[in-house]
């Protein structure tokens, strides 16, 4: 065998395999929109078997952007990272931050530089076309103390991007607004504490403020899945008993980081 020839074809494969981590991105800027489509001969993650395109997107450290994806023919998904040794690592993402199975994804510049953005599928092999946009968002407000809700109350309210917002690294990393509210209880008391949205995947958490914030000690995600009135399986429902009198602390936020939209609370 020929060894200067292996080595050639080795070094080939080696720089054929690293292609999609290396290839030229697009830039994307505020306020332009831009298309794609990924098919079976886009960009190709063998691990997971999903399709991608790469983008740069460039900011300073602490600036606050939202990258939107959309598609009518698969359910999105986006990245940001860096590439580190020739490998991307990702920051954060965002899987249903936007409206149905669309993407948005708030993301706050650690540091001044280039970043790199994955515009992809979140299920293997789906195909289609799809546009994506950066825009600039404002700092969002300071954590304000929570407000009160009592036994037999609906409360209404709006989750927008200047709302407090809070780190969830359960998958990835996202960032999720929120409100609080105060719930005031007698030991042995049982309530049903209901978060209901038509406008994104609510995300239900129940605890107790700690020199530190919010601390959660019960979550719920789809409570109302398979119920006549939430038939999408998108609300959520706690039923908590207190385990003395005192305060709990109810936390109404998203499932999909970067999510807003209106929603009602309810205590039966």
């Amino acid at each position: 065998m020929n060894t200067h020839l292996s080595r050639v074809a080795m070094a080939t494969a080696l720089a054929l395999f690293a292609a999609p981590a290396t290839m030229a991105q697009n830039m994307l800027t505020p306020g332009e929109p831009m298309t794609g489509e990924l098919t079976n001969q886009s960009t190709r993650m063998y691990e997971n078997d999903y399709y991608l395109d790469l983008y740069s997107v460039s900011g300073e450290a602490g600036q606050r952007i939202a990258i939107a994806m959309q598609a009518e023919d698969f359910d999105t998904l986006i990245e940001i990272g860096r590439m580190v040794d020739g490998e991307f690592q990702q920051i954060a993402v965002d899987d249903d931050g936007g409206e149905g199975l669309n993407s948005r994804l708030l993301f706050t510049f650690p540091e001044t530089g280039t970043y790199i953005v994955r515009a992809r599928t979140f299920g293997a092999n789906a195909t289609g076309s799809y546009s994506i946009e950066m825009s600039e968002v404002a700092p969002p407000a300071p954590p304000p103390p929570p407000g009160r809700i009592r036994l037999g109350q609906t409360v209404s309210g709006t989750l927008t991007d200047a709302s407090p917002v809070y780190m969830d690294d359960s998958y990835g990393a996202s960032t999720r607004h929120y409100a609080l509210y105060n719930l005031r209880g007698r030991a042995g008391q049982t309530v049903t504490v209901t978060l209901r949205s038509d406008d994104f995947d609510a995300y239900l958490e129940a605890g107790a403020m700690t020199p530190l914030g919010f601390a959660a000690v019960e979550s719920n995600d789809d409570g109302l899945a398979g119920e006549g009135e939430d038939p999408l399986g998108l609300d959520s429902r706690l039923t908590l008993t207190f385990v003395q009198s005192g305060t709990l602390t109810i936390r109404a936020t998203t499932l999909g980081g970067g999510a807003t939209g209106e929603y009602s609370l309810a205590v039966e």
